[in-house]
């Protein structure tokens, strides 16, 4: 499954990249607002792929769900809502204990 992730990820980050240099080479006055165009890439990199991280932080059960809809649908803000409550509200991923809990009653301090 991270696989398929890091797929969905690399391509989401690469179609997007392309779409904003492809806007700023189109604009004649790209050399005075290139340290803008810059700028604005990374923060709206960092914006689009919030859903993801939150998927992936609270460890959501359908993370590559999410990060799949957020990369193919993201661009639309209708998409990239939907994934970003659906990341704040998905269900948890159970995560079992490390250490078995010991059998039988639990012992007295001293």
């Amino acid at each position: 499954m991270s696989h398929l992730f890091r797929l969905f990820a690399a391509a989401g980050l690469a179609a997007f990249a392309v779409l904003v240099i492809v806007v700023g080479l189109a604009r004649h006055n790209a050399d005075l607002l290139a340290p803008f165009n810059f700028f604005a890439l990374i923060v709206f990199m960092v914006l689009y792929i919030v859903p993801t991280a939150l998927a992936l932080y609270r460890n959501c059960r359908a993370t590559a769900w999410i990060a799949a809809l957020n990369i193919l649908l993201g661009w639309t803000l209708f998409g990239w809502a939907i994934a970003l409550g659906w990341a704040a509200s998905g269900k948890v991923a159970e995560v079992h204990p490390t250490l078995p809990s010991p059998p039988g009653p639990a012992l007295q301090g001293h």
